[in-house]
């Protein structure tokens, strides 16, 4: 979402994360690095950024962090916008060990520029390749992330309308 200052272009794209993330947990989405541009991506995570507990038989807990920058662009009313620039979304278990997530960081040391999926420990693979891979994948949405941990992992919604939710969202980044 486009803004007239840079702190409401972060705002317009903090919205339906927090939305998406308040369908699991009470912990919201903060912003760790600030409001202006940079050559530096910013940074949002759950809470403090420690893994948080999610509710079901899993004993699961979530970590969540997504980078972003501020850039200008041609539009005299609403010249700031959010792009996106790295996520790790993880679904992790009770003894913090990484089951399974996705992370995309195109920029820094890593010689992997496409979003791979990782399969940790905490999935209990049995063979070793799996630990260490980075499957390839398209760019994973958040609200289709926490789809997956709601339907697949059975944790439980906090909010009924969730389906509703993760549908604007949709349309929300579509826009």
């Amino acid at each position: 979402m486009p803004g007239a200052t840079p702190k409401e272009a972060v705002e317009g794209f903090l919205r339906p994360l927090r939305r998406v993330v308040s369908c699991v947990t009470p912990h919201i989405p903060n912003v760790r690095s600030g409001y202006h541009p940079s050559d530096r991506p910013h940074t949002v995570v759950i809470g403090d950024g420690r893994p948080v507990a999610l509710a079901g038989p899993g004993l699961l807990n979530l970590r969540l962090a997504h980078y972003y920058r501020i850039i200008r662009v041609p539009d005299d009313r609403r010249p700031w916008k959010v792009r996106t620039a790295g996520y790790l979304y993880a679904l992790d278990d009770s003894n913090d060990q990484e089951i399974i997530a996705y992370h995309w960081h195109p920029e820094g040391n890593s010689p992997m520029l496409f979003p791979p999926l990782h399969l940790g420990a905490g999935a209990g693979c049995q063979r070793a390749e799996l630990t260490t891979a980075h499957c390839p994948t398209g760019r994973v949405p958040v609200e289709e992330f926490v789809r997956m941990v709601i339907l697949d992992f059975r944790v439980e919604p906090l909010r009924a309308d969730w389906p509703q939710v993760f549908a604007e969202a949709q349309r929300d980044f579509e826009h």
